[in-house]
């Protein structure tokens, strides 16, 4: 079967000039407004910045700048992620250009260093270049358990155990080889006799992976490894290779997709493909563009034939945009395999974010369902057509007063087939640190309008600290009302929540919590444990 060629896109702005300079600066706090960054110093970085960390040698965007000082700056988030103390991130900072006699002396002192001058006129900011240098290890380890509780006459009450192992390991003893892991084990405890002769059934496997970095600009996974730069092609079981030519790249996959049943291991499911991408740098803010073509089969038989194409920039100040969208190039109909351009997918987001105390985003989804002709062969016979499914969203976050958070979103969904599209409204209003209770509270609401429900859900939340004995307290609870559109009943549900949560000793972590659901006739309750280690 002929493969198709892969089309380049891609905008080129680098601008390179000796007055923006890389700085580097080490995670020191985290609060529940802010993440503190500490730098050698803080020239050239003002309030509105935005802070980066490298992932896969590419500049990701994680905090804009609110506050700065002589040496640490203090920043909100821009999505949501994982940054933890001791994380390190980067900005771009513009540096004031020096009076004559300031170069003069900055040049004797570079002479004196046997700095090359060279290097302080034109840095090279757009080269995104892999770390072969110092090595850096850390994991996590967490044991959940999760019982299930109801008041009805033969319920099938259980409890379940999980356990989940993440693990990364960069340039092992300064060498060229890192590792990237992420699993887990989960099982009910009544069925744990049946499990202990067959593990495969419990363990999921979502990223195994060796990586060796040939030089600065090449590199080779080998593994199941989730690729950043192309995630909706999701997991690969195989090689991974990835070229820089300084700020252009080019990658080429080959290997299987886990199995769609259990995640585990399955060579039938064939796939190869190849990406080049671009990262750019706009007065100090990043772009990049990627764009992937992949064949997918099952027994060497196609199964899917896509184009993917992803785009995030940060070049505008306060804004922060992600596009994704796939092209299918193949499909088959009445068993005759035919050439396509069917766009299946398209997602925009973008954030709006001009001060700490106000935040806007927006997201646009339309996708079909993904068909795979040879694995799922009983479902695309019998498919007449697939429908877009289109939705948007809207949320703002608002901080009236210091301590008064005020959040609001709506979002909007159909299909053509759809009786009325589904539409859900929520919002909460947060006060941190309630006078002499020092609590916090959050009260919200959502509404839920589709085909088939109206539905109403009041919620109120508190969540305290206490210091001295180093502890998280939380009680909350919720009201529930379902109307259905196809009959007559209602749901009605009392939900209330306890939650307990503490750092027993360094690194090691512990939660407790309780939820109970109170219908008119039936009672569930759940019980949630959790305690994990970073390392």
């Amino acid at each position: 079967m002929k493969i198709f060629g892969v089309i380049l896109i891609f905008s080129a702005f680098v601008f390179a000039q000796s007055e923006k300079l890389e700085k580097k600066g080490v995670v020191t706090y985290l609060s529940s407004q802010n993440v503190y960054v500490k730098f050698d110093d803080t020239e050239g970085i003002a309030a509105g910045d935005t802070l980066f960390v490298k992932e896969n040698s590419n500049y990701k965007p994680v905090l804009v700048v609110n506050f700065i000082s002589s040496r640490s700056a203090a920043g909100e988030t821009i999505k949501e992620g994982n940054l933890k103390v001791g994380d390190a991130v980067f900005v771009f900072a513009i540096v004031v250009k020096k009076d004559n006699d300031q170069i003069q002396d900055s040049i004797k002192q570079l002479i004196d260093s046997k700095i090359p001058e060279q290097k302080l006129i034109t840095p090279d900011v757009t080269v995104a270049k892999v770390p072969v240098k110092s090595s850096t290890y850390k994991g996590r380890f967490s044991i959940q358990s999760y019982s299930n509780l109801s008041n009805l006459t033969g319920s099938n009450d259980y409890q379940r155990w999980r356990y989940t192992f993440s693990f990364n390991a960069d340039n092992i003893s300064g060498s060229n080889f890192s590792v990237s892991n992420y699993m887990s084990f989960a099982y009910k405890a009544n069925e744990w006799g049946i499990l202990k002769h067959n593990y495969s059934k419990s363990l999921r496997i979502y990223d195994l992976a060796v990586k060796y970095n040939f030089n600065e600009t090449t590199l080779l996974w080998f593994g199941r490894h989730l690729n950043r730069k192309i995630t909706n092609i999701s997991s690969v079981d195989g090689l991974q290779f990835e070229k820089y030519f300084g700020s252009l790249y080019t990658g080429a996959i080959v290997g299987s997709r886990p199995d769609f049943s259990n995640l585990g291991f399955n060579l039938k499911l064939f796939e190869y493909g190849a990406y080049i991408g671009k990262t750019d740098s706009i007065n100090g803010r990043p772009m990049e563009n990627t764009l992937a073509a992949v064949e997918q089969t099952n027994n060497l038989n196609t199964d899917r034939r896509f184009v993917y194409f992803q785009h995030t920039n940060d070049i505008l100040p306060s804004i922060n945009i992600f596009f994704t969208s796939e092209v299918d190039l193949y499909k088959r109909e009445k068993g005759i395999a035919k050439s396509d351009f069917s766009f299946t997918g398209i997602f925009l987001s973008a954030r709006f974010s001009p001060v700490r105390d106000f935040s806007i985003s927006l997201s646009y989804d339309a996708r079909k369902n993904v068909i795979y002709y040879e694995t799922f062969k009983s479902f695309t016979d019998s498919l007449i057509e697939n429908e877009t499914r289109q939705g948007f969203r809207i949320r703002t976050t608002i901080r009236p007063f210091n301590k008064l958070m005020l959040g609001l979103s709506a979002g909007y969904r159909f299909r053509k087939s759809d009786v009325k599209p589904s539409r859900n409204f929520s919002g909460y209003l947060s006060y941190s640190q309630i006078p002499v209770i020092q609590t916090s509270s959050t009260i919200s609401y959502n509404k839920i309008l589709s085909s088939y429900v109206d539905g109403n859900i009041y919620g109120i939340n508190f969540t305290k600290y206490i210091p001295f004995a180093g502890i998280n307290l939380s009680a909350g609870f919720r009201k529930t009302i379902y109307k259905f559109s196809y009959n007559s009943n209602s749901l009605e549900q009392n939900n209330i929540n306890v939650d307990a949560s503490a750092r027993i000793i360094e690194n090691i972590f512990f939660s407790l919590g309780y939820e109970g659901i109170f219908e008119k006739e039936k009672t569930y309750g759940r019980i949630l444990f959790d305690v994990s280690t970073r390392f």
